[in-house]
Order: C-alpha cells, then sequence, then structure tokens
C-alpha cells in the first residue's frame, strides 16, 4: 500500500524565535491544526512520525565544527545573533535545529527505504544556512545536508532539489552550483526586491554542471499564472534530469497575505507543483519525494498550503 508520512510532534515547534519573530513555532501547530480539521490523520495511508535529534555527525555533513560548536555555546547563553542581521540566538536553539535537520533525514530514510512514497517534514527547508553561519532564520541546512546524505549513503547520482519558497534557496544553490549530481530549479521573487538578492537566470551551473541549475526570478506581485508558466519550464527541466530522488522546499511566502515578500499566489500553486512533483516522481524516482516545509509568515495561509501539499500526495497515490 502506497503511504505518505508526516514527521511531526512536540518537538516540532520549539524552533521560534522570540519577541514576535516571524519564524515563530506558531507555523508548525497552524500545520497540525489544519491537518487536524482536514480528519487527514484518521487516514490508513498516512503515518505520523516523532521528529529525530540530529546527530553532530550529521550536521558535518554540511556544517564547520567551528560553527556546530558556535551555535551550541549561543544556545546555552541563549543571547547574540547567529548571523549579522535577522537570526537571534535563543536558549535551546541548537537541540531545536538539531530537531529539522534529524527530521529530515528521517524522511529521507522512509523514502529510500520505500516504507513510504513521499514524506513531509513542515519545519524543514532551512535553505539560507551556510556552513559556517546561520542566514535568513535558518541555522542548519537540513536540505543541503539532506542531499549530502543521499550521495554519501545511498549512492544516488542524479538528485533534483525543487524550490518554490519566496526567498531563492541560496544556500542550497550555490554550494552545488558546480555539483554535476544535483539539479535544482528554484522560482522565486526577484532578488533585486528581495533577501537574499540572489537567483538570477544566467546562473546555471559551474564547470561539468553547466545546465544543472535553473533560477526562475518572478517580479513582485507575480500570480498564480506566472507561478504555473515557470512551473513548466521545471516540469521539462525535471523530465530531462530523470532524478534518482526529489526534494522539494515548499515555503509558503509566496502566497498574497504574507507579512514580508510581496508575491500574489493562491493555494493554488501549491497543490498544482505537488502534483506534478509527485506525476515525476513515480516516474523517475520510484516515488521518492522528500517536502520540506520552508518559510511562510502568515501561519495560517502557509498550513492550509502544507496541508494542500499532503492531500496532493495522497490523492494522486
Amino acid at each position: 500500500m502506497c503511504k505518505v508520512a508526516i514527521i511531526y510532534g512536540p518537538q516540532s515547534s520549539t524552533y521560534s524565535f522570540p519577541n514576535n519573530h516571524p519564524m515563530s513555532g506558531v507555523r508548525a501547530t497552524s500545520f497540525w491544526r489544519e491537518i487536524s480539521n482536514r480528519k487527514l490523520v484518521q487516514n490508513e495511508d498516512l503515518e505520523i512520525h516523532e521528529p529525530l535529534l540530529a546527530s553532530v555527525k550529521d550536521l558535518e555533513l554540511f556544517h564547520t565544527p567551528e560553527y556546530i560548536e558556535f551555535v551550541r555555546k549561543s544556545s546555552e547563553r541563549g543571547i547574540g545573533l547567529l548571523d549579522k542581521s535577522d537570526t537571534p540566538a535563543f536558549k535551546g536553539v541548537y537541540e531545536a535545529s538539531r530537531y529539522v535537520v534529524g527530521s529530515t533525514l528521517l524522511g529521507l530514510d522512509l523514502v529510500m527505504s520505500k516504507k513510504v512514497d513521499h514524506a513531509f517534514n513542515p519545519i524543514g527547508g532551512m535553505h539560507h544556512a551556510r556552513a559556517d553561519s546561520a542566514s535568513g532564520f535558518c541555522v542548519f541546512n537540513d536540505a543541503s545536508i539532506s542531499i549530502n546524505q543521499a550521495k554519501r549513503k545511498y549512492k544516488l547520482t542524479r538528485i533534483a532539489y525543487v524550490d518554490i519558497d519566496a526567498h531563492h534557496g541560496d544556500g542550497v544553490f550555490y554550494p552545488f552550483y558546480d555539483d554535476p549530481e544535483v539539479f535544482i530549479a528554484d522560482i522565486h521573487e526577484d532578488g533585486r526586491y528581495l533577501f537574499p538578492g540572489t537567483g538570477y537566470e544566467d546562473e546555471k551551473g559551474g564547470g561539468l554542471a553547466e545546465g544543472t541549475k535553473m533560477a526562475i526570478p518572478l517580479k513582485p506581485y507575480s500570480g498564480d499564472e506566472d507561478f504555473k508558466k515557470a512551473f513548466r519550464r521545471v516540469e521539462t527541466f525535471l523530465d530531462e534530469a530523470r532524478p534518482q530522488l526529489i526534494v522539494f522546499q515548499c515555503g509558503g511566502d509566496g502566497l498574497e497575505e504574507d507579512p514580508i515578500t510581496q508575491l500574489k499566489y493562491t493555494h493554488t500553486v501549491h497543490r498544482y507543483a505537488s502534483d506534478i512533483l509527485h506525476r515525476l516522481a513515480h516516474e523517475h524516482s520510484e516515488g521518492r519525494l522528500l517536502a520540506l516545509g520552508g518559510g511562510g509568515y502568515n501561519p495560517d495561509n502557509t498550513a492550509k498550503a502544507w496541508v494542500d501539499v499532503v492531500e496532493s500526495f495522497k490523492a494522486n497515490l
């Protein structure tokens, strides 16, 4: 029987920055409330798994030992910044961030072992974190760690990463820019108007990886039709890539009424993208599809979009 796994538990809401920060644990609890309201937890094709705590060895798949230790000490003190701008330390941030990574790696293992077809970690998708620094509310980069784990543990040589978060996933795009085994398609608000100011059309991969990267910036106030036009390009790109695994960062901050972006999507886009990625996963990668929540700072809207992703996976099984 085909199954979908969600990695969620009380630990999911601990990734929550203080002082009315946009990245709040409310995002996770809003997601679970929406899952419960739609009565999805009673479905036999849906499995709920408790979050796991990543090991230091897991973190070192992408991050430097010095940075990991810096986060640990900052977490103990509970003060200061983990980057130069908007990612504050708080007591317990080290453990909360390890749950993000551990949950994503659990999802990867469930998918690769064929215990489920698709897995979803709503608190995953921390796509800005760098090897030696936090960035853009992201402490440890679970997306990049999962890609490296797929290469190391499962020996995959054709991995696709698809990112529809309003912000360009610079912490994934550039570390793998010269890697011909990682195919990246990223639709985002134009970096001339939005953090992190990166992700341009002419960036297509370096060296032997040329043609394996696709950045699609959209102008502010772009809506559903603009997104769907862009995603049709992504669909062709993935068909040609024939990936063995698809990692999907399904950030909800491109939705209209998000407080920190200027895109104007409706929930239609998440269902649209998920339907296509489900089909491509079954055509090319034996169904292996790992979804990560990403951004989204209107908790109710983001929760609905994420549950639309789960419903798409279930409806298409």
